[in-house]
C-alpha cells in the first residue's frame, strides 16, 4: 500500500501544484524531513516524494500532505481527491502481512469476503460510501468511550462504542460495532486492525473485522503534534466554511436550548461564532442546560434553510429540509451524541 500512496503523493499531490506552493510545502515539511536550506532549494518533487516515503513508511506521507493542503486555502480543494485516492489504494492493495493471532474478532469460515461484506451491509447499516479495507493498519489508541446501545431506523437495537486512534502521521475516529473488542481499545495500546470499512474518513469495525495487539517489533510512536490535532475541537467559523456532509466531533459550549415537538435545537458557540445543532429521536431534549458543554460524536454538517447546521442524523432518501422543524424521526438515519453530563464520555 505504501507504494500506491507514494504514487498518489507524487502524481496527484505534488506534481499538479506550481513552484510557489511546492516551495511552501517543502518549507512546512523541512523539519520532519530533516532538510537543510540547501536541500529545500535543490530538491525537486521526485526527491521530496522519496524523502517522504523514507520518513513516513506507513503511507509515504500521504496523510501528512493532506493535512498540509488543508491549511493552505488555495490547495484545500485538492484534499478531497487525495482522500478518495487513498481509499482506493486501501481497497485495492493485495499485499500480505504477518499478524499475531487475533484475540477477539472472528471471521465466518464458510462465507466468502464478498458474502461477509453483504451481510455486514445489511445487518449493520454500512454506508454506501464505505470502502472495504482488507490490509492491516497499525494504530495507537488515544481514547475510547464506554459501550452504549441505540436503535437503528429499522428498529434494531445496536451496541457500539467510539474510539480515537492515530498512526505516526494522522488520526482516525472509529465506530466499533463489536463491544467484545472494548478491551483492545485501551489508551496508549498499539493495535493492528484489518477487514474494516472506511466511510469518508471514519473507520468502522464490524464483528468480522480483525483487531489484534501489536507485537513488540510492530510498535509505533505517535508524535505529540498528531495527538494534539486529534484532540482539537474545530472552530465554528471553520464549520461554516466546510462542505455539507462533513462529520464533526468536538466539545462545545451550549448557549441556548429550544425544545420543539419533534426535535430540539441546541445552539453552541465559541469565540469565532455560533451554529445550531438539531437533535432528533433519542437526542431530542437531552438533559443539559445553557452554560453546559456539549460533546458531539459523529454529527453531520447539513445546510438547513440556507444555514449550515449540525444534525444528529443524516438524510436517507430525500432532499435537505427547508427548515429545522421539517426533520422527522422516521426520515433520518442515526448518528450519535451525548452531553458530558451523561454516560457517553471518553474513558481514561
Amino acid at each position: 500500500m505504501a507504494n500506491e500512496c507514494k504514487k498518489i503523493v507524487l502524481l496527484k499531490g505534488l506534481e499538479p501544484i506550481d513552484t510557489y506552493y511546492f516551495t511552501m510545502v517543502k518549507s512546512l515539511l523541512a523539519s520532519e524531513l530533516k532538510m537543510t536550506r540547501k536541500m529545500q532549494e535543490e530538491y525537486d518533487k521526485i526527491k521530496i516524494a522519496d524523502l517522504m516515503e523514507q520518513e513516513f513508511p506507513d503511507d509515504a506521507g500521504l496523510g501528512k500532505l493532506i493535512d498540509i493542503f488543508k491549511e493552505i486555502p488555495e490547495l484545500k480543494k485538492n484534499t478531497e481527491s487525495l482522500r478518495k485516492e487513498r481509499l482506493k489504494a486501501s481497497a485495492s492493495s493485495a499485499m500480505s502481512y504477518f499478524l499475531p493471532p487475533v484475540v477477539s474478532a472472528s471471521t465466518p469460515s464458510k462465507a466468502s469476503t464478498t458474502e461477509v461484506q453483504k451481510t455486514q451491509a445489511k445487518s449493520q447499516g454500512v454506508d454506501r460510501r464505505s470502502v472495504f479495507c482488507k490490509d492491516p493498519l497499525t494504530v495507537m489508541v488515544l481514547k475510547a468511550t464506554d459501550s452504549f446501545e441505540y436503535e437503528s431506523s429499522e428498529g434494531q437495537k445496536i451496541k457500539m462504542f467510539h474510539a480515537l486512534v492515530a498512526t505516526q502521521t494522522t488520526f482516525y475516529h472509529v465506530k466499533v460495532f463489536d463491544i467484545n473488542l472494548i478491551g483492545r481499545f485501551t489508551k496508549k495500546k498499539v493495535i493492528i486492525i484489518s477487514n474494516y470499512f472506511d466511510c469518508a474518513g471514519i473507520l468502522e469495525i464490524k464483528e468480522s473485522s480483525s483487531v489484534s495487539e501489536a507485537a513488540p517489533y510492530q510498535m509505533i510512536v505517535v508524535p505529540d503534534k498528531v495527538i494534539k490535532r486529534a484532540n482539537e475541537t474545530p472552530k465554528i467559523d471553520q464549520l461554516h466554511k466546510s462542505a455539507s456532509g462533513a462529520i464533526v466531533y468536538g466539545l462545545f459550549m451550549l448557549t441556548k436550548k429550544t425544545v420543539n415537538k419533534k426535535n430540539t435545537i441546541y445552539e453552541i458557540r465559541d469565540n469565532t461564532g455560533g451554529i445550531e445543532v438539531i437533535g432528533n429521536g433519542k437526542w431530542h431534549n437531552v438533559s443539559c442546560e445553557e452554560g453546559d458543554k456539549l460533546r458531539l460524536f459523529c454529527f453531520q454538517l447539513r445546510r438547513v434553510h440556507k444555514q449550515m447546521t449540525l444534525v444528529s442524523r443524516a438524510p436517507k432518501s430525500r432532499k435537505a429540509p427547508a427548515s429545522a422543524d421539517e426533520i422527522l424521526d422516521d426520515e433520518w438515519e442515526d448518528y450519535t451524541t451525548r452531553t458530558i453530563r451523561s454516560s457517553l464520555i471518553w474513558r481514561e
